[in-house]
C-alpha cells in the first residue's frame, strides 16, 4: 500500500524476519523502478477528500464524524496514522501481510477514504490484474502498467447528474470603466459547454429525465447556487439512479454485453419505455381470418417491443448469434425493472 503525492510518498508494508512481524513503512520516490514491480492499482483519491470520520481501532463499532479542511498535507497525515494505527500489536493480533491489509482497508472504508462495498470482490479483482501482469513483472518489461479503475466512460445521464448537483458559477461582474476584462477565473466557455448539455439533453435525449431520480434534490433548487463563491457541498448517499444503474449492470451480466454496449444502452435508452399500444385493426371481412388475428395479438401481445428490438440489433454486435429472442426479452425487462422510474 502506497500514498504518493505527486511524484513521491510513502509505502507501507509489513515484513517477518522469524522475529515477529515489524512495520516495515518507508518514504519512496522511486516506486515504479522497485524490483519485480507488478504494477500500481489506484483504489483512492486524496484530491476528493473533504471529510472524514474518526473510528476506535479497538472498537470498530465506535465511529464519530469529523471534518477535515480538506487541505493533501492533512488529509495524508491522517491517513498515516490510521494505516499506522496496528503497528504496535502486529503479533498479538496474528495478522499476516494479507489480513493487516484488509485491517487496515477496512479503517479506510469506514472513514471515507477508500469506497468499497466488498474487500473480497477488491482483492480478486486486483489478484486477476496482477496474475495476468506477472510475466511482465518477471521480464522486467517497462514500464509497469499503472490501473486507475476509477478512470472511466461516463454514460450520459452520469454526465448530467454532475452538471445538475455541481452548476456553473455566475462569473464577477466586471469592475466600472473597465475594457476588454477577463474574469477570475474564466467560466464563460465552461458555462456555454454546460448549456449546451442540457440543451442536447432536452432536445435530443429526453428519454433520461424519465429514468430514477439523479440527483438528492430536485434539479432546480440547485440553480440557486449558481452565485455562491464555492460550489454546494455534495453527499456520499448514492441517488435512486446509482443504485438504477449497479442493479442494471448486475442483472446483465449473464447476457454477456460489452461495457460499451450497455452504455449505449443507456444513452439511447433502449426498452426504457413501456411499447406503444398497437393500433386497433380493422375488422377483416374474411371468416376465420378475424378470429385468428385477435387470438394471436392477445397471445404475443406486450412479450416483444419491436422497436427496441430494432435498436437492439444496431447496438449489439451480432445480435441474433449472441441472444435469443427469449434473452431480448429478458434484457428488455432487466432495463425497464431498472431504469423506468416508479
Amino acid at each position: 500500500m502506497s500514498i504518493f503525492l505527486k511524484n513521491s510518498g510513502t509505502k507501507y508494508h509489513i515484513t517477518n524476519e522469524n522475529t515477529g512481524w515489524m512495520a516495515a513503512h518507508a518514504p519512496e520516490s522511486s516506486i515504479l523502478k522497485s524490483f519485480l514491480l507488478v504494477g500500481l492499482f489506484r483504489i483512492a483519491d486524496l484530491s476528493s477528500i473533504t471529510s472524514t470520520s474518526t473510528v476506535d481501532t479497538r472498537d470498530p463499532n465506535q465511529v464519530s464524524n469529523t471534518a477535515t479542511d480538506g487541505d493533501p498535507a492533512t488529509v495524508t497525515a491522517r491517513l498515516d496514522s490510521l494505516i499506522r494505527s496496528y503497528d504496535d500489536r502486529l503479533n498479538e493480533l496474528d495478522v499476516t501481510c494479507r489480513t493487516w491489509l484488509f485491517k487496515v482497508l477496512g479503517l479506510l472504508v469506514q472513514e471515507g477514504y477508500v469506497r468499497c462495498e466488498d474487500l473480497g470482490k477488491l482483492e480478486r479483482e486486483v489478484m486477476d490484474w496482477g496474475n495476468g501482469e506477472a510475466a511482465g513483472a518477471a521480464g522486467n518489461v517497462q514500464p509497469r502498467p499503472v490501473i486507475d479503475p476509477q478512470s472511466a466512460v461516463l454514460t450520459n445521464i452520469e454526465v448530467l447528474a454532475y452538471l445538475t448537483a455541481n452548476p456553473p458559477r455566475r462569473p464577477p461582474n466586471p469592475p466600472p470603466n473597465s475594457r476588454q476584462w477577463v474574469p477570475s477565473p474564466d467560466l464563460r466557455d465552461h458555462n456555454t459547454v454546460v448549456k449546451e448539455i442540457h440543451n442536447y439533453v432536452s432536445r435530443l435525449s429526453p428519454h433520461l429525465y424519465n429514468y430514477p431520480k439523479y440527483t438528492h434534490r430536485d434539479p432546480e433548487s440547485y440553480q440557486s447556487s449558481t452565485d455562491a463563491a464555492l460550489p454546494p457541498v455534495q453527499s456520499n448517499a448514492p441517488t435512486p439512479m446509482d443504485t438504477a444503474l449497479r442493479d442494471l449492470i448486475a442483472r446483465l451480466q449473464p447476457y454477456g454485453l460489452t461495457k460499451g454496449e450497455v452504455l449505449m444502452i443507456l444513452n439511447l435508452g433502449v426498452g426504457a419505455s413501456a411499447p406503444a399500444p398497437a393500433q386497433e385493426e380493422e375488422d377483416m371481412e374474411v371468416d376465420g381470418e378475424q378470429g385468428e388475428g385477435e387470438e394471436g395479438g392477445e397471445e404475443g401481445e406486450g412479450e416483444v417491443d419491436y422497436g427496441a428490438l430494432a435498436l437492439l440489433d444496431t447496438v449489439i454486435e451480432e445480435r441474433e448469434e449472441r441472444l435469443s429472442d427469449e434473452d431480448v426479452v429478458g434484457v428488455l425487462e432487466v432495463i425497464r425493472e431498472c431504469l423506468v422510474s416508479k
